[in-house]
């Protein structure tokens, strides 16, 4: 009867969301140790930008018949509790077995049944919660009987007339965001191109104190296939571009959690006897300078000067050019918004297809 399948709606599930928790909240002894958990087992085919982790081929307990398991599409999970009130927002991976390690903490009886690989990748819920300040309060909800009769009343309305071609429009996301639980993330990726042999190399480390999930995706000229790897705290991994069998060019993407991005694409030109010298070659990397900013250092290999063009994609910073003469060096400061977000896309003018992104947050 509350299903949120098609013909009833949302208002039905938040109806019966509403009941269970009156039924808990009507007895305070037994609402302050309680955690509520609502998991959706589905996402209804809503689009999902976020590539879901999967594990390197062969990773015990996580293939099957050659093919990987790995992790699927996300859905919504609620945590609702004394600890988690205030609308926080937590990003990090958890899947269904998230629920079982929770239960391992709660119970210290252990799951057998959990691979080593998802015990790495996948959270266990704890970072939900801020057990130091909860708060019991009884919260005031809304009505939900109102909202199933509005709902009701819904059915009864005319058709919706599609509007003419032309005349649609986008819908808009809501304005504001949520404060976002604190992770143990602290991923890394940068690029090196080593002109001589035209191999790039991209490093993905992790400083976090979780293992971190990357995934490459190539954008141009080889087969379209993610490239899982997970890489415990405290390591690195590599992927090699070798753009000596792609006439020079290369790009590709590496996506994380967490709103974890790097894009690097370009074309190596080659030093040496055989090279091209007597135009300007841009390189980027970036480091982290605490936590309030990023520094992008633009660095011209070649012989005439580059002109650097970094924007914002989203979050902070302003759109602005850099002109680094032949063999010299910039830094560039580039800020993060308040929570600890950056996205910034580097190009250079060069004829050589350089870009480079840096997206991801600073806990």
């Amino acid at each position: 009867m509350f299903s949120e399948h098609p013909e009833a709606g949302p208002a039905y599930g938040a109806h019966w969301v509403n009941t269970a928790l009156q039924s808990l909240m009507s007895n305070p002894a037994v609402w302050r140790h309680t955690v509520f958990l609502v998991m959706y087992d589905e996402n209804d085919g809503y689009f999902d930008h976020m590539v879901p982790p999967t594990p390197e081929p062969g990773t015990p307990e996580e293939y099957t018949q050659g093919r990987a398991i790995g992790l699927g599409n996300r859905v919504p999970l609620w945590v609702i509790s004394p600890w988690s009130r205030g609308g926080w927002v937590n990003s990090q991976v958890f899947d269904p077995t998230s629920v079982l390690r929770f239960m391992e903490q709660v119970t210290g009886v252990a799951e057998p049944n959990i691979s080593a690989w998802r015990r790495a990748v996948c959270g266990d819920l704890t970072s939900c919660f801020d057990f130091a300040a909860p708060d019991h309060s009884i919260p005031r909800l809304p009505d939900t009987g109102a909202l199933m009769a509005r709902a009701d009343a819904g059915t009864k309305l005319p058709a919706v007339q599609l509007p003419a071609v032309g005349a649609q429009s986008m819908p808009v996301q809501e304005r504001g965001e949520r404060p976002h639980r604190p992770l143990p993330y602290q991923p890394w990726a940068d690029v090196d191109v080593d002109r001589r042999t035209g191999r790039v190399t991209c490093t993905m480390a992790n400083d976090g104190t979780v293992a971190f999930p990357y995934t490459v995706y190539p954008n141009i000229l080889l087969p379209f296939a993610g490239t899982p790897f997970t890489v415990a705290p405290g390591a690195t991994a590599s992927y090699v571009w070798e753009a000596a069998r792609t006439n020079g060019r290369y790009d590709f993407t590496v996506h994380g959690p967490d709103g974890f991005v790097r894009r690097f694409a370009g074309t190596v030109i080659r030093d040496g006897r055989d090279g091209q010298n007597d135009i300007g070659v841009p390189i980027v990397t970036a480091d982290l300078s605490g936590s309030s900013r990023l520094t992008l250092q633009l660095v011209n290999d070649g012989m005439t000067e580059v002109a650097f063009a970094a924007a914002p994609n989203d979050f902070a910073g302003t759109a602005q050019t850099v002109r680094v003469k032949p063999g010299k060096r910039v830094d560039l400061a580039w800020p993060l918004d308040r929570q600890g977000r950056y996205d910034v896309v580097v190009t250079a003018a060069t004829g050589l297809r350089f870009t480079q992104r840096y997206a991801g947050w600073v806990h």
